[in-house]
């Protein structure tokens, strides 16, 4: 079968979009959510001075009585990057226990709120549009102190905000399903958030990644560090890129995100084969982008040297299906077929854009040629202050 060409207009898509300083809002609306901004903040704000405070506190008078070895740790000179980022680890911790424990549960603990909690029905007068944070990829740029490719990596990577301060993981991998990663490829195959992330105050990203040896007792920390992020930067058309690089002992690894304004919870509810078949020796990609950052795919789906399943009944299930964009811009999603073992020889590819909304679903699909597929996507609002309240915050 021939190839089918089909230019994808993603630069001519952005700059279509209208600039956020033209959008008029109601004023009634705009003093409500100044209004929850001052609270929420201000709220932070004592939180984060409790848990600076509890930091150092811990660093002049460390515990005594019943933790010995664990004191004795911490009394030792840090000697490398690897002692450094477990001490900052371990204090960031000890922080988000006494800050947010009693109110969120186990340090461990994932996020408890799902996606698409205002799709279906009535929306409440509480839920809005907020400045979201959409991450793009974690890749392992860099290898150091005598780690060679491939590497057999596990372990997690996360993000907290504020609506309950609990994980949102974006990787994890038990010892026992580890990824593989290699010079030629090495991105972390992400699988979240599970909901999208607000950034009202600061986010804080956790990474605790692992390379496996050939005995447990031999397995090596990659990297564990934490930062936060806390800008909100304004933009007409095109949101500015964040590239995160963090330096361990082992590697150099980059996160790269995106902070979207008035932004609303776009959930991929369904990836379905609706016309044709999916052929075997064919593997497949379906990535999204927005309008605002053309230039980056989000990506959902890589079968990469293997061919893309597909149920009996058509449906294709995605690594990744929560993302994040402007209510005033567009979500463009791309379906690729390319051979297997080859994947620049592209067979088929085609695009299909979708018009954010408050709620609802709404669906559009790819023509590849030898098959259809189409996308559904379920849009909902969040609801900041609804969720403190929730907690007995505010």
């Amino acid at each position: 079968m021939g190839s089918v060409s089909i230019e994808l207009p993603w630069m001519e898509m952005a700059g279509e979009l209208p600039s956020f300083f033209e959008m008029e809002e109601d004023a009634e609306d705009e003093a409500r959510r100044s209004r929850r901004r001052e609270r929420t903040t201000s709220w932070w704000t004592r939180r984060e001075e409790e848990m600076k405070t509890l930091l150092e506190e811990e660093l002049r008078n460390p515990p005594i009585g019943g933790e010995e070895e664990e004191e004795e740790e911490e009394d030792r000179d840090i000697v490398d990057e690897e002692e450094a980022d477990l001490d900052t680890m371990r204090m960031y911790r000890r922080g988000w226990e006494q800050s947010f424990g009693g109110s969120y549960g186990s340090f461990q603990d994932k996020t408890s709120l799902g996606p698409m909690r205002y799709t279906d029905g009535a929306i409440p007068e509480y839920a809005s549009c907020e400045s979201a944070v959409q991450i793009f990829s974690v890749q392992v740029t860099e290898l150091k102190d005598g780690l060679k490719w491939p590497l057999h990596a596990y372990g997690h990577v996360a993000i907290r905000d504020l609506l309950d301060h609990n994980r949102n993981l974006l990787f994890e991998r038990k010892r026992d399903n580890c990824q593989i990663l290699t010079r030629q490829d090495s991105y972390l195959l992400l699988t979240g958030p599970s909901r999208a992330a607000v950034i009202i105050d600061p986010v804080a990203f956790e990474v605790d990644l692992k390379v496996k040896g050939e005995r447990e007792s031999e397995d090596k920390v990659l990297s564990l560090k934490y930062f936060q992020h806390s800008t909100v930067t304004s933009y007409e058309s095109h949101v500015p890129m964040i590239r995160r690089c963090c330096p361990s002992k082992r590697c150099m690894l980059e996160v790269k995100f995106a902070v979207l304004y008035q932004a609303v919870e776009a959930t991929v509810v369904s990836t379905k084969v609706v016309r044709g078949s999916w052929m075997d020796h064919y593997r497949g990609q379906v990535v999204c982008r927005t309008a605002s950052a053309s230039e980056e795919d989000i990506v959902l789906l890589d079968s990469r040297d293997g061919s893309m399943h597909v149920n009996s009944d058509g449906a294709i299930e995605l690594s990744r299906s929560v993302v994040s964009v402007e209510l005033s811009g567009l979500l463009i999603f791309r379906v690729v077929a390319s051979r297997v073992n080859d994947k620049m020889d592209v067979i088929a590819e085609n695009s299909a854009i979708l018009t954010p909304m408050v709620g609802g679903k709404s669906k559009s699909t790819c023509d590849l040629g030898f098959c259809e597929v189409e996308i559904t996507v379920a849009w909902s609002l969040f609801s900041i202050l609804e969720d403190l309240r929730r907690h007995n915050i505010l």
